[in-house]
């Protein structure tokens, strides 16, 4: 007699006999052991729901560890060469406004001109950072690094390793960058093929290339997950850093760039994920935020400067405050007139929390 099957059971069926079934348990047994939390409580689909009987309990507790802030501003970036001041000056200027770190920013394309430095105005560079008390934290670029022509891809690869030379250079602790996209246009637009195995490892041998290019310097790679791209949240830069296997891979940590509709309300699940899965590997921090448009029927999520959206501060200042050693946090995408408002709160948060801000 025939049996019949439900649709469920017989797709089953179907997807074990063609050997899919069986790679995807064991995708999820692999992923499992990256994951603190119970399966199908967790990243991406289905978020970490809370009902009444599930009150999240945060744990505030401050470390030792103070924070060292920066911002992305153009005043406030160590350009070369500094406009109608010296180099001294600059970071004398940025140590007034009350940043203790610094960085610098180089689009796709954008020759680093830290590179055409002279060695008078490195050993002037480094002994003004050594004065005012100054770390120059980052280098930071996005090429596309995963783009489907092998030419342009190639010039990116490049030119993410000149910028890694010239934070050598500098003496900087990193170089901000991903992966990108397989879209042609737009460095960090979604595409369909961004999550291909053929993609991932486009992405991790552009790294291990501009890691072994660069072999025997301290400067590292900090790596940035973005939600459209291959590196989406903490799982993939966990994996990232194991497949890539190069102890100079490194994470550069933005939470904010990993918020989806399903843990747009658990920031501070996904930030302690984030620190519990990459520990010691972060190298530096971001502060945005981010905020969905309330009375729009499709979801529109925007950027924000930091304090006006959902990222759970509290937690992200307290998390990075239990490291070992004083990692930057950047504060990003404002408009010129809002950083101050931005550094207040973060400065503000932390005062009220016990967490200490380098000064």
């Amino acid at each position: 007699m025939a049996v019949k099957l439900s649709r469920r059971k017989a797709l089953a069926v179907g997807l074990a006999s063609g050997g899919f079934y069986s790679g995807y348990a064991h995708a999820q047994k692999s992923r499992e052991k990256y994951r603190p939390y119970k399966w199908g409580s967790g990243w991406q689909g289905t978020g970490w729901s809370r009902g009444p009987d599930r009150e999240l309990i945060k744990d505030l507790k401050p470390g030792p560890t103070p924070i060292r802030l920066a911002c992305s501003s153009q005043e406030t970036r160590l350009n070369y060469p500094p406009v109608n001041m010296s180099i001294t000056e600059a970071v004398k200027k940025i140590r007034g406004m009350g940043y203790t770190s610094v960085g610098v920013s180089h689009g796709p394309g954008r020759r680093n001109k830290w590179l055409d430095a002279t060695e008078a105005d490195i050993r002037e560079l480094k002994e003004a950072l050594k004065t005012y008390d100054v770390v120059f934290f980052d280098h930071m670029t996005y090429d596309n690094i995963i783009h489907p022509d092998s030419r342009i891809r190639n010039e990116n690869i490049r030119h993410v390793t000149e910028n890694v030379e010239a934070a050598e250079k500098c003496g900087a602790l990193s170089v901000c960058a991903g992966f990108g996209t397989r879209d042609t246009e737009f460095a960090l637009s979604m595409h369909p093929d961004n999550w291909t195995a053929a993609t991932w490892k486009l992405g991790v041998d552009g790294v291990k290339q501009i890691l072994r290019d660069t072999a025997g310097y301290k400067a590292v790679l900090g790596m940035e997950p973005v939600v459209t791209t291959p590196l989406d949240g903490p799982e993939a830069l966990k994996r990232c850093i194991e497949d890539v296997g190069d102890p100079r891979c490194k994470i550069t940590l933005d939470c904010t760039n990993m918020f989806t509709v399903a843990n747009y309300y658990h920031s501070t699940e996904m930030l302690n994920w984030s620190f519990d899965l990459l520990g010691e590997d972060i190298i530096s921090c971001h502060a945005k935020d981010t905020f969905i448009e309330r009375d729009k029927m499709l979801v529109i999520m925007s950027m924000k400067p930091a304090g006006q959206g959902m990222q759970d501060y509290e937690t992200y200042l307290v998390r990075m405050s239990r490291m070992k050693w004083p990692r930057t946090l950047l504060l990003e995408f404002a408009q010129p007139e809002e950083y101050p408002v931005a550094k207040a709160f973060v400065e503000s948060t932390a005062a009220k929390i016990g967490v200490k801000m380098y000064g």
